[in-house]
């Protein structure tokens, strides 16, 4: 009999790093089925997760508080959906602000299932209170640092150190690379709001760094089509050369 699991991801970067583990579960088991809320990188493994990453990647309180009915409505459809499928397992890929929340509701509604959250919220940085509510509703945290794991002894949250997923992708793309000196990478982020705000900050650097060092190039990559788009009107409104890609921020990082 076949395993079920519902996962859970609201943000480009939650996507790519659900769609790797995903890939590992497969690996060990050919036979687990998925569903849930995520992008497309984890909509081409399973057609049982839904694309909302378009919608759910949020910037600030104000953001939250506009789409407040929106979040509402998909917070209460995934909840039931949950008690429908019951699943073996849920995993929750980081987005805290809306996979906390959705892990307490679990446990309110008494549905049996095994809690995973897969990237820690940073806790042991802001919002320490956390932890005790977490330790109450989650079963394991996949931690991508050692110290984590530390951090959270003693506080009743079982953690285990499962490493970070950008160790194994840029290892084997910096071994191939060829090194630019010459390239610099405009990186704004991956959600709407984070690119119309910071990337005009990165074309203004771009274009001061030219001014002393002519020879640099720079480029940058996009989280999706519209947003590559976007990029592209601020590139040519700012006079920086700079190439717009899309989906390549591993590679850029990697060269």
């Amino acid at each position: 009999m076949s395993r079920k699991i519902y996962i859970v991801a609201g943000e480009v970067s939650g996507d790519n790093h659900g769609s790797g583990l995903m890939r590992a579960i497969n690996a060990h088991d050919k036979v687990v089925q998925f569903s849930g809320l995520g992008g497309s990188e984890m909509k081409k493994i399973s057609e049982s997760v839904r694309d909302w990453t378009d919608d759910s990647a949020v910037v600030g309180f104000w953001e939250v508080i506009k789409k407040y009915k929106f979040f509402k409505k998909v917070f209460e459809q995934v909840l039931n959906e949950i008690e429908d499928v019951a699943p073996d397992t849920v995993i929750l890929v980081d987005y805290p602000g809306f996979n906390l929340r959705l892990a307490e509701a679990i446990r309110k509604r008494r549905i049996e299932t095994k809690i995973v959250y897969y990237i820690s919220p940073q806790v042991w940085a802001w919002k320490r209170g956390r932890v005790v509510r977490m330790a109450k509703v989650i079963d394991l945290m996949l931690c991508l640092f050692p110290f984590e794991v530390s951090f959270f002894e003693g506080s009743g949250l079982h953690a285990q150190f499962v490493g970070h997923p950008l160790s194994e992708t840029l290892g084997p793309l910096r071994g191939k690379a060829k090194r630019d000196t010459e390239l610099i990478a405009l990186l704004p982020g991956s959600r709407n709001r984070e690119v119309e705000k910071i990337f005009p900050i990165l074309l203004g650097a771009a274009d001061q760094i030219r001014k002393i060092m002519p020879e640099m190039c720079f480029a940058a990559s996009a989280a999706n089509r519209a947003c590559a788009q976007k990029m592209k009107e601020m590139v040519k409104s700012s006079g920086v050369p700079c190439k717009v890609s899309v989906g390549e921020s591993h590679k850029l990082m990697s060269v």
